[in-house]
């Protein structure tokens, strides 16, 4: 494979992976599959069984979350390829962008498949090509390592089983709240002072629902945290540090 760094114009390519008709980056020649789909006006790609748990269609959600290796934000029901120094981001059907790992720049992706609540501190890649969600990212053998999934800004999120992550057993989405200025935070609430978060936890109830039910709720801001709520009470608390997580879902 010879690599070039270029501005590679494709004006007439059906099966691209980008948005943008001007190639970015180091281009090289390197045959990805992949089927280009659309859903509700926007194109995804996916490759063999693998694709972001987000474009899923409403009806294969259930049947994929029961078979599916859990990585977060990708079904897959194939085990993906480890993660490597460098990787190769498919552009068309004959060429992929070369890519570096970015293990210290991390993005949180956050993913609900009707099971499972999974979260994912994932490294990520720099480009600036615009790529659709689905997009391979494979090895220089071409084992798929992951598919494009969220973004911040030109920084591509890599969901595999590295980085800090974990999961809730929730039927529930994800609940993401935008954090109030100062304040104690709980659950999805935030109180003016520590004697009113403690009245609100002893007036909650003792008994609680299903546990399936409960509520995993993303806080951001400069402390961003996650929760897990059911019935009013925070059953978990977890928090993030050195993780963006104000990122962009393709």
């Amino acid at each position: 494979m010879n690599g070039v760094v270029c501005l590679w114009s494709k004006t007439a390519m059906s099966k691209r992976t980008v948005l943008n008709e001007n190639y970015k980056g180091i281009v090289e020649s390197m045959s990805i599959p992949a089927e280009i789909h659309e859903r509700n006006g926007k194109k995804y790609a996916s490759v063999g069984s693998i694709l972001p748990i987000h474009c899923c269609p409403p009806e294969e959600l259930e049947r994929r979350a029961e078979s599916t290796h859990h990585y977060c934000g990708v079904f897959t029901d194939e085990l993906l390829a480890p993660l490597e120094e460098l990787a190769y981001v498919r552009l068309d059907e004959n060429t992929a962008e070369k890519v570096f790992i970015n293990r210290a720049k991390r993005i949180l992706i956050v993913s609900s498949d009707g099971h499972l609540a999974q979260w994912r501190c994932a490294p990520t890649f720099e480009s600036a090509n615009r790529y659709i969600a689905g997009t391979p990212i494979v090895d220089q053998r071409g084992g798929v390592i992951s598919v494009v999934v969220a973004k911040k800004n030109n920084h591509y999120a890599v969901s595999s089983f590295e980085g800090e992550g974990g999961y809730f057993e929730s039927t529930q989405n994800w609940k993401v709240v935008e954090p109030a200025a100062g304040g104690y935070a709980y659950g999805e609430l935030t109180f003016p002072s520590r004697t009113a978060l403690r009245e609100h936890v002893a007036g909650l109830r003792g008994g609680a629902g299903a546990w399936g039910d409960a509520v995993p709720v993303l806080r951001g801001g400069t402390s961003p945290r996650l929760a897990l709520v059911l019935d009013g009470r925070q059953l978990a608390h977890y928090y993030l540090h050195n993780v963006i997580v104000d990122v962009e879902y393709l």
